[in-house]
């Protein structure tokens, strides 16, 4: 009986005997193979192959001009892993024959004179795991395709704003990297889009990114072939372009950008219109970073005329008092000038706390209050993180110390500690902490630790491992601001997370922006997917909450339950929150 799912496949037959070559044609046309070649030159081999690669050969061991084994290692050597199996015709059946051919790749042998049935059986038998192994690869192919299109649309998406289309600041930094590599003299001009925000707060989200969307249109036929026109921030473009040493160039492109800004920009069924402001940096060896910073630093004030400025040294002033203020910070653990406050976190359905982040204030000695969003970027930038970091969870774990004994706080409260890259990816981070939470006689549970992604990416290997040996141990692990930074999916399933936080950027956006819900939604359902928990930053109105409670965000912190506390504040809340009482003055 014909095996049907096998008699379309391509068969060779190689053997310098014609009667051989004929007796077994014969035998497999009667079986229902129709596509075979007879061949009684071994020379003709190759080029056969290379014309149309059959499925099986049937090939002589002995043969004059070239051999078997020689055909074999044409094979081999042509094709690779991609060579057609072949089955061996031998009148020869002793070991040192079937070892040298089996080292050569045959999958099984023939021996003349052959016995029909059991040569139709060897060859069905070969064919049927070809075709096994030849479908796993063209699998295997498909996937590895499908992986190498995801991961070129992943990186596309990784250099491209998502609203807008533009290149984001990641694709920037890249570019001016590459040309200060290559010794470039480098231009970055930094657009303030002034109107912006009050379209967005009039129209809606939608229109001031469709605005954004056509500005970036216009703005494109004037740009020099080389440039490159990004969005940095939310409002804020960037050009960055390699320009001579002189600053002519860039002065009357920044004029001819906000000319073409000033027009109006059919948007739907409006022409919108908007001011901008650009503030220009030229330099040759300076970090990318720091050129786009001496942009956003040249930027001149709203009412400005023109509204063009080139960094100067003057600016750099404000560079020195920034460098003096970095210089304060170190030590200002030591000099009592830090100082925690505490955020609450609730679970939404039942309004009940569960903890709180830990957040760091600094009062300096002349200027007061400094902001965090001043201060924790100086400390971040240098070693100086790591004594704050380490006086952080010290303070932390000790006032949850206290708060248990007194009886303050429930037995499941747990604080969340933010941990900068730098401190993560010390090599003895995870067990300096375990060893301080013991000496405490802390529970794990009782304290997580919170990363940011672009504080993963610095060092994912370590990170890796520092994060790990916790997870390890009961503590949790949350990823700060998720969605803001790389979002790399890959990083999800390689770390052991318990908790992704959704940045308040979509939270704010909730109500307005049918995008930041989608967003907000696609995070909490890819979270319960991975088994996470959900916590939402930067709660302040009901309508906020009920919509993270329907797309079911477990918890949320922000103004609408409390704002940051010093120590005293927050258990007074805390107490008044839990219907707890407060210890009895002594």
């Amino acid at each position: 009986m014909p095996d049907t799912d096998l008699t379309h496949k391509r068969l060779l037959i190689v053997d310098d005997n014609p009667i051989n070559l004929e007796m077994l044609g014969d035998l497999l046309e009667d079986h229902g193979y129709t596509d075979l070649v007879l061949l009684d030159d071994a020379r003709e081999v190759l080029a056969h192959c290379r014309a149309r690669l059959p499925d099986l050969i049937l090939l002589d061991i002995r043969m004059p001009h070239l051999d078997g084994y020689g055909v074999l290692e044409q094979l081999r050597r042509a094709f690779g892993e991609r060579a057609p199996a072949a089955i061996v015709l031998t009148a020869q059946v002793d070991d040192a024959t079937r070892r040298r051919a089996l080292a050569a790749g045959v999958r099984d042998f023939l021996t003349k004179p052959f016995d029909h049935e059991e040569a139709m059986q060897r060859i069905r038998n070969v064919l049927r795991v070809e075709q096994r192994l030849a479908e796993r690869r063209e699998q295997a192919d498909r996937l590895e395709g499908l992986a190498e299109a995801r991961t070129r649309e992943l990186e596309r998406l990784s250099l491209t704003d998502p609203l807008t289309g533009l290149p984001n600041r990641r694709a920037l930094l890249q570019k001016l990297q590459a040309w200060r590599a290559a010794g470039h003299e480098t231009g970055a001009l930094f657009i303030v889009l002034d109107d912006l925000p009050d379209i967005m707060r009039l129209h809606g989200h939608d229109v001031a990114e469709r605005l954004l969307q056509r500005l970036a249109d216009s703005l494109a036929p004037i740009l020099p072939e080389a440039a490159m026109l990004g969005l940095w921030g939310g409002n804020d473009l960037l050009v960055i372009l390699p320009v001579p040493s002189d600053g002519a160039s860039l002065d009357a492109l920044a004029r001819r950008l906000l000319d073409r800004i000033g027009r109006p920009q059919p948007v739907d069924e409006r022409r919108l219109t908007s001011r901008a402001r650009i503030g220009i940096g030229q330099a040759r060896d300076r970090a990318p970073q720091r050129l786009v910073h001496m942009a956003a630093l040249a930027l001149p004030d709203a009412q400005a005329t023109p509204p063009i400025r080139h960094h100067c040294p003057t600016l750099e002033a404000r560079q020195r008092e920034r460098l003096e203020l970095q210089h304060d910070l170190r030590g200002a653990a030591g000099r009592g000038e830090l100082r925690l406050a505490f955020q609450p976190k609730l679970w939404l359905a039942e309004g009940r706390p569960l903890g709180a982040e830990v957040l760091l204030r600094w009062r300096h000695p002349r200027h007061g209050d400094v902001s965090p969003g001043r201060f924790i970027p100086l400390a971040e930038a240098t070693i100086d993180i790591l004594e704050i970091g380490d006086w952080v969870l010290e303070t932390a774990m000790a006032r949850l110390v206290a708060w248990r004994a007194e009886d303050r706080v429930a037995e499941d409260f747990s604080l969340a500690v933010n941990v900068a890259a730098r401190q993560l990816c010390t090599p003895d981070f995870a067990a300096t902490l375990l060893r301080r939470l013991a000496r405490h006689g802390l529970p794990p549970h009782s304290l997580s630790i919170e990363v940011t992604e672009s504080g993963l990416m610095a060092d994912l290997n370590e990170a890796r491992r520092q994060l790990q040996a916790l997870a390890a141990a009961g503590i949790a692990i949350a990823v700060d601001d998720f969605g803001t930074g790389h979002s790399s999916l890959a990083y999800l399933k390689t770390l052991p997370l318990s908790v992704l936080k959704i940045d308040r950027a979509f939270v704010t956006d909730l109500q307005g922006d049918p995008a930041a819900r989608q967003l907000a939604g696609t995070i909490t359902r890819l979270a319960h997917g991975l088994g996470f928990e959900v916590v939402a930053e930067g709660v302040e109105t009901p309508e906020q909450a009920r919509r993270l409670r329907e797309m079911g965000c477990g918890i949320a912190q922000g103004y609408l339950f409390a704002r940051p506390q010093l120590e005293a504040a927050f258990l007074d809340w805390y107490a008044e929150a839990t219907g707890r009482r407060a210890p009895a003055p002594d």
